[in-house]
């Protein structure tokens, strides 16, 4: 026999079992295998939520109002990459008031401190904003076993997207400069606000009492830059300046020494020394961007550049890190 319909008001997808008895539903059809239970007092009709949006929003149909997703989950929420892959099944960070009573069930880990943190709303949910996520990360620094590079990847990308709101705000005021005043007007409207970043991180640090974590935050704030364009960017710029190399600049557009014309926009340069590194990630395998990748190599080449490539592997595989090291400080000598 089939199940009896679930009355129009009740949602497609989760919801809450109080509200389906409000409208009359029994506790016998509630436990009918057609709908899948996600956590207490909240089932769903439709697929079970996989993604992390689906599963904050299934959760929170339970949360109190005083609440707000929190550390890595807010951070994953607001499209950030995070110091490690989620998992399906990895906990729900939330946060409540520190004088509030705190939902304990499975898959949801708990916090207190909301009042001293800025919450925003994103998409219908109550999240705590990414500056104050990313000083949470401290927290989970020493459970997780992440390192500065692993916390300058997440930083990277909220310094990022600061500096490229900042310019879009104020794109306007440099739209009839010429070309190149533009363009230099437009970098420095990006350092500053990357530098403003840097300042507010260092500041929401600073206003917590006795923060886990503390060290590594600290250390990881003067290293994050707005011109990184991915995690792997960010860990490898890290390993330079760990291991003593000279700082390269990021994704700098390079002109050919006679004026002749463009010959690419590249990873890591050290201008002076007129050495690029060309980071090969997964999307470098399609064969046009290998030959995409192999006519900007010739040009750079030809104008009297040295590119070397960085694989993964040059940065996680202590063999190939030292190798690639070790060329690089050749080179820049």
């Amino acid at each position: 026999m089939h199940p009896a319909p679930l009355p129009p008001q009740v949602p497609d997808g989760p919801f809450l079992f109080r509200r389906a008895r409000e409208l009359g539903v029994s506790p016998e059809r509630l436990r009918r295998s057609d709908l899948r239970r996600i956590t207490r007092g909240v089932a769903t009709n439709g697929p079970v939520p996989s993604t992390l949006p689906e599963r904050a929003r299934a959760f929170a149909l339970t949360l109190p109002a005083r609440s707000a997703f929190s550390h890595t989950t807010s951070l994953g929420l607001a499209g950030y990459s995070l110091p490690a892959a989620r998992g399906p099944d990895d906990p729900l960070h939330v946060m409540y008031d520190t004088d509030a009573g705190r939902s304990r069930r499975r898959f949801i880990v708990g916090h207190r401190g909301l009042e001293s943190r800025e919450a925003i709303e994103l998409n219908g949910l109550q999240i705590v904003d990414p500056a104050d996520s990313w000083c949470d990360l401290g927290e989970l620094a020493a459970l997780h076993r992440w390192t500065v590079s692993d916390l300058v990847v997440t930083g990277d990308e909220i310094v990022a997207r600061h500096a490229r709101d900042q310019l879009a705000l104020r794109r306007q005021e440099c739209r009839w400069l010429p070309g190149p005043e533009r363009s230099r007007r437009e970098d420095e409207i990006a350092a500053r606000a990357a530098s403003e970043c840097r300042a507010l991180l260092r500041a929401r640090l600073d206003a917590r009492v006795r923060p886990r974590g503390k060290r590594l935050l600290v250390a990881a704030i003067p290293l994050l830059r707005h011109r990184s364009k991915s995690p792997m960017e960010s860990r490898a710029r890290i390993t330079f300046v760990t291991e003593g190399l000279p700082e390269p600049e990021l994704n700098l557009v390079i002109h050919a020494q006679d004026g002749s014309g463009f010959l690419g926009e590249c990873d890591f340069v050290w201008r002076s020394k007129r050495v690029v590194g060309e980071y090969q990630g997964e999307h470098h395998a399609d064969r046009r961007q290998a030959s995409h990748d192999e006519a900007k190599r010739s040009l750079l080449e030809t104008d009297g550049w040295t590119v070397i490539p960085i694989w993964a592997e040059d940065v996680f595989h202590p063999t190939r890190r030292q190798a690639l090291l070790s060329r690089l400080l050749h080179l820049l000598n």
